[in-house]
């Protein structure tokens, strides 16, 4: 699209939006508010603000330069830079607005809810409210002088979440951004926490007199004064007065670990040992490292070294160190962990090394091995006959001393085993020359002892003296001959010769001598066989008569015995025949007893019985026996009056004579309403 063109062309302006037209002959600006409509003649164009100049608007620009209000809601305000000037009102109207006079480089904050076009030359942001939470805060300058209150442009406050949830900043104020990021801007900062069990490096940047309630201890503070606040709960809220400089954590020492502390007024290093949690107060104090090179580290023994933390020297059991600072010297013996102090180092010793020893190759080291040392030599020697030996020793070497000035003595030399090779040596030489070369080949372990470790003591005791070192209090107290070589070997051909000779004739003569043993030993053997026999001889006769006499006893004992268990069986059998008659007898008592109680219980229960018939049954049963009797003898008297030549009546009276007088009178009724008419009268002969 041409210029002409968008000249000609009709721009609506919809409700809410506006746009910048200006003259072309005069320069005027107008502002058209919406709704409306603009027909721009050949001497208007539309322009927009950008920067601090009006520039005419692209053709091809999408919104040809018609722009929305500004609008912010009740959670926003707006700051407005060159407003409206003092003592003006000027309120929009829809269509055109004439420019109005505005207060150029002064800035108004207008809180929401508010919607508005900005007059030519304004300029308008848009931010939201500050929601603050209790470890927030906000940081609010003074830019413009703001009636009764004394701050100020330039002044600064800060606006802690603890006093205030919600914040919008009135005219004069802004909240300070502390980061910009693209396209946002951010203003609420996080209040630093006081750290347990930590502390807080705070600075005074202007002059302050601290009171109560203050963040800062009360007091009188000087620009640039560093403090440091520990031992705190809660938030500490920086101001225009006070900045954090850094968050202080304790640094955690461990046991056998330690820390370099310098005091800033003196300056003076102090060694914190643990364990502790050490919370250094940096306005006082400052921890320093130190730096060991490299050979230093190997040579303390150390597998590797924090230059941050105190140096630490592990001594091994059966070592030492002599540990020197500038006023003072102490030994320390294994197993212990020492910690260094800043201006402490280790002595070193230079050790003689290779065989024989010396000190054209030395062994650099801090450690003192004082007990159960070994150390090992080669050297030369020259006999009474003038045959040179090469010999090698070991020598076991301890370091003596309980008290702080013997154990420094252990540093007195610092190549002990050049002292004890070269010393040692000089005694074996001198030694050697008054022996002849048989003697020395034959006795040399026992000769070199004795000249290094003195003689045996006379009590018995297999223990030597041994050879002290007042120098540095070193005590040999053994001798080890590992080697003796001869170094001519024509001589060494010569001994050999000799030495097997000798071991032949020694050899021969011990056989004649284990022959002669061996007889010895077979007549002894012999001897006291016989007289083993001769003692088991008479043993045996001992024991024949031991056994006869034992055998007597068996056969006393024996009838001893059958007579006793014949009486005892006797008498046994007697007591068992009384003791069953006497059962006996008690048993019949006690039958007799029992039958004599049963027949008593019948006779008893009989009477009862017969006390408990009733007479009338008393008188039916004598009257059935009356009838019963009188019965037979109906039966039976007949006879015995044919054969008696009587009559029946006076036999039944002879025969019922001695029954009582009512019986015998019934009987008979009986008898002769029985059938006594019908018996046989008697026959007369």
């Amino acid at each position: 699209m041409s210029e002409r063109d968008a000249r000609e062309r009709d721009i609506l302006i919809a409700p809410s939006e506006y746009a910048y037209v200006q003259d072309l002959t005069k320069g005027d600006i107008v502002l058209y508010v919406g709704p409306t409509k603009i027909s721009l003649s050949n001497t208007e164009r539309i322009v927009e603000l950008k920067g601090d100049r009006f520039v005419p608007v692209r053709a091809d620009d999408p919104s040809f330069g018609v722009s929305p209000f500004v609008a912010a809601s009740s959670s926003q305000y707006i700051v407005l830079e060159n407003p409206v000037a003092e003592g003006k009102e000027a309120r929009p109207i829809r269509g055109g607005n004439t420019a109005v006079e505005l207060g150029v480089g002064r800035k108004v904050v207008v809180p929401g809810p508010a919607m508005f076009p900005l007059w030519p030359g304004q300029r308008a942001r848009v931010i939201d409210g500050h929601p603050l939470r209790e470890d927030e805060y906000l940081v609010v300058r003074y830019y413009d002088r703001i009636p009764d209150d004394p701050h100020p442009i330039g002044s600064e406050l800060v606006v802690r979440g603890a006093d205030v949830s919600f914040y919008v900043p009135r005219t004069g104020l802004e909240v300070v951004p502390h980061e910009v990021q693209p396209n946002r801007w951010r203003y609420v900062r996080k209040a630093t926490r006081f750290p347990r069990p930590g502390g807080l490096h705070v600075r005074v940047t202007k002059h302050l007199t601290a009171g109560a309630g203050h963040s800062l201890p009360p007091g009188t503070y000087a620009a640039g004064t560093d403090v440091f606040l520990s031992d705190r709960d809660g938030y500490f809220f920086p101001d225009e007065n006070v900045e954090v400089i850094g968050v202080v954590q304790p640094v955690p020492i461990a046991e056998k670990e330690g820390l370099y502390v310098r005091d800033r007024a003196t300056g003076r290093i102090a060694t914190i040992m643990g364990p502790a949690n050490y919370l250094c107060d940096p306005t006082r104090e400052e921890i320093v490292p130190r730096v060991l090179a490299p050979e230093q580290v190997e040579l303390y023994g150390l597998t590797r070294h924090d230059e941050m933390r105190a140096v630490a020297i592990n001594v091994p059991p059966g070592f030492a160190v002599l540990v020197t600072g500038k006023t003072k010297r102490e030994v320390v013996k294994g197993p212990e962990t020492r910690i260094l102090d800043f201006d402490e180092e280790l002595t070193e010793l230079r050790l003689s090394t290779g065989r024989p020893k010396s000190d054209d190759s030395t062994l650099t080291t801090c450690f003192l091995q004082v007990e159960s040392n070994k150390v090992s030599d080669t050297l030369s020697v020259r006999t009474r006959d003038h045959v040179e030996v090469q010999i090698s020793v070991s020598y076991r070497v301890s370091f003596e001393g309980e008290s702080h000035e013997a154990q420094q003595r252990w540093f007195h030399v610092k190549d002990y085993v050049g002292l004890l090779c070269d010393h040692a040596g000089s005694i074996l030489r001198a030694a050697s020359r008054t022996t002849s070369i048989e003697v020395f080949q034959r006795e040399a372990t026992e000769m070199l002892r004795t000249a290094i470790l003195g003689e045996r003591r006379a009590d018995g005791d297999k223990r030597r003296p041994g050879r002290n070192f007042t120098e540095n209090g070193m005590w040999v107290y053994d001798l080890e001959v590992l080697d003796v070589r001869i170094l001519d070997a024509d001589v060494k051909k010569l001994l050999d010769g000799a030495q097997r000779a000798a071991i032949t004739s020694d050899a021969k003569r011990r056989e004649e001598e284990r022959r002669l043993a061996e007889e010895r030993l077979r007549a002894e053997v012999d001897r006291e066989v016989g007289d083993a026999q001769i003692v088991a001889l008479a043993k045996a006769l001992e024991v024949e008569g031991a056994r006869a006499a034992l055998s007597e006893r068996r056969a006393l004992a024996l009838v001893e015995a059958d007579r006793v268990t014949r009486v005892g069986t006797a008498e046994a059998e007697a007591r068992a025949v009384a003791i069953e008659r006497e059962a006996e007898a008690v048993a019949l008592e006690r039958r007799a007893e029992i039958s004599r109680r049963t027949l008593e219980n019948q006779v008893a229960a009989f009477e009862k019985q017969m006390a408990a018939l009733a007479p009338e049954l008393i008188s039916t049963l004598t009257t059935l026996g009356h009838q019963k009797l009188a019965a037979d003898l109906s039966a039976n008297v007949g006879p015995l009056a044919v054969l008696g030549g009587g009559s029946v009546t006076e036999i039944v009276e002879r025969l019922l004579g001695a029954l009582p007088v009512g019986s015998k009178k019934t009987v008979m009724d009986v008898v002769h309403r029985n059938g006594a008419s019908t018996m046989p009268a008697p026959r007369e002969s």
